[in-house]
């Protein structure tokens, strides 16, 4: 069984389109997304850390308990924690 030169060549082209337009379109979406990005959330995070909030201080402040205050983010952490919950910097106790 053989085949027409057309079929061969649509082969071809199939086999072309596979091979480089559909990693090239992967490509063009990545630089496409990237170039909107414009770096709004790194951005948005590179400022100082600021003092957390959250659930965890409120528990030290309301059951009064005791607590170790990170030195980078300020955030209540308990005694026997290691690392900060909010920034995870080693603990100096």
């Amino acid at each position: 069984m053989s085949i027409s030169t057309l079929e061969l060549g649509f082969r071809l082209f199939v086999f072309l389109c596979v091979l480089v337009a559909v990693p090239g379109s992967f490509l063009l979406m990545f630089r496409v997304l990237d170039y909107a990005a414009k770096d709004t959330l790194i951005e948005q995070f590179a400022g100082e850390q600021q003092p957390d909030a959250g659930q965890l201080n409120a528990y030290f402040e309301q059951a009064a308990v005791e607590a170790v205050t990170c030195r980078i983010c300020g955030s209540a952490n308990g005694t026997d924690y290691t690392y900060c919950h909010n920034c995870q910097e080693r603990l100096q106790h």
